[in-house]
């Protein structure tokens, strides 16, 4: 019945259907990115592969956070962020790893 509220009247704050199947995991619901964190968790996928399918990889790594722990979040934030330029004003790109 909820689920069908939020179609039927639209999304409001701390009212979305993630919330709504987040709720109703014990029935069985599911949602994309939840699938994706529990995959990672198994080493069925790994994280960066994880991250680069998410829906919200932001929140995605915050459910990874004990996982990742400091290093790994920022880790993951560096693979986000544009190509590192060597000094000089090269255009040479920083491979990271």
């Amino acid at each position: 019945m909820r689920t069908r509220e939020y179609v039927e009247k639209g999304e409001s704050e701390g009212k979305s259907l993630v919330d709504a199947m987040r709720d109703s995991a014990l029935d069985g619901m599911q949602h994309f990115d939840g699938v994706v964190e529990k995959l990672i968790r198994e080493g069925v996928v790994d994280v960066e592969t994880g991250l680069a399918y998410a829906t919200n990889p932001g929140n995605l790594r915050l459910e990874l956070a004990d996982l990742l722990g400091d290093a790994g979040t920022a880790a993951a934030e560096k693979k986000d962020a544009p190509p590192a330029k060597a000094s000089g004003g090269s255009d040479l790109e920083i491979e990271r790893f």
